[in-house]
């Protein structure tokens, strides 16, 4: 137990815990036109969408500075796992283009203002802006994160079977 609850690893929860403030705080923001002029129904989504997208990019990129993804069994678990998160947002992605393809509001949501077109045409502009940054975003960079997962894989395997030859 006190390995667990070493300065460091505290630091680290601490610090992860601000990341994912910090990513809430911007999910937030970044739907908030959206729902401050409709009653959103699909801003679980959206919001999943955004998370994945900014966190799997922080993953990503700072792989090896993230002490809970040394342990292999948790590599593997997330490697398994983001398989089928792919494919739940890749669905989910497809389900909402083909809504947005019949410019209805009431798909979305019920307005919460008036929508007159420019209104209307605003807020589903900034929607397709974000279905397609943050969608597609969050598809790639679950890819992404599967690359690295793998390269870090092949890099261990490779450097422990370097050392079984010497």
């Amino acid at each position: 137990m006190n390995r667990l609850l070493t300065r460091a690893n505290i630091l680290h929860l601490v610090k992860e815990l601000i990341w994912l403030i910090l990513t809430g705080i911007l999910v937030h923001a970044l739907m908030y036109p959206i729902t401050s002029k409709m009653d959103f129904i699909y801003w679980k989504i959206f919001g999943t969408f955004i998370f994945i997208s900014l966190t799997y990019f922080r993953y990503s990129i700072l792989f090896k500075t993230l002490p809970f993804l040394r342990p292999t069994w948790i590599r593997f678990l997330l490697f398994v796992i983001n398989l089928t998160l792919f494919m739940f947002l890749m669905y989910h992605e497809q389900k909402l283009l083909l809504l947005y393809q019949n410019f209805y509001t009431e798909d979305f949501g019920f307005p919460k203002i008036i929508f007159y077109d420019e209104v209307k045409e605003g807020v589903f502009k900034y929607l397709y802006l974000m279905l397609t940054l943050f969608g597609t975003g969050s598809l790639i960079m679950i890819s992404a994160f599967q690359s690295r997962l793998i390269i870090s894989y092949w890099q261990y395997y490779k450097h422990q079977a370097d050392n079984l030859m010497d």
